[in-house]
């Protein structure tokens, strides 16, 4: 939408600004329950520090919606179709998206991830093995042992053990 200030023309992408203030008032209004409900650290030890990450994160996707307006000629669009490649690469990383929720209660959630990060850093063209190996392998022993930590939530696992 094309919004006219004396001297320049501003353009706001709405449906993002629109999506991204629904999550942000979602964020607010959650925190501001759980602190109403309950104001001890053991209740927001998570919801408050996550909340604090999506206002940021609101405030971040708005100023990027709002962009100075580049008036295409006429004729013209600025909107240009999707390549194979790209659409090839979104396919791919749905499928392998897929696949890991399928498979993370068959064969771990530790084993999984570490396999979708490893396949999708790969098929979106990573080649440094050691990147290949050390990201995945990082990402799975933190997210365990923060889920057994600070959740104490059970995961199905195969190999990696959270705090019990």
């Amino acid at each position: 939408m094309l919004l006219n200030f004396p001297g320049r023309k501003v353009d706001v992408e709405i449906p993002h600004v629109a999506f991204a203030t629904g999550i942000g008032g979602w964020a607010v209004w959650y925190c501001w329950d759980a602190w109403h409900a309950n104001a001890a650290v053991e209740n927001l030890i998570l919801i408050l520090p996550v909340s604090l990450i999506a206002i940021v994160l609101y405030v971040f996707v708005i100023a990027g919606s709002i962009k100075r307006a580049n008036i295409p000629p006429e004729g013209s669009s600025l909107h240009q179709p999707v390549s194979r490649k790209t659409g090839v690469r979104i396919a791919g990383s749905m499928a392998l998206l897929g696949a890991f929720v399928l498979t993370g209660p068959l064969i771990g959630f530790d084993v999984a991830s570490f396999l979708y990060m490893l396949l999708t850093m790969a098929f979106l063209g990573e080649r440094r093995i050691l990147v290949l190996v050390i990201v995945p392998l990082m990402f799975s022993v933190i997210v365990i042992y923060s889920f057994g930590t600070l959740l104490s939530t059970p995961l199905p696992v195969l190999i990696l053990r959270g705090q019990s």
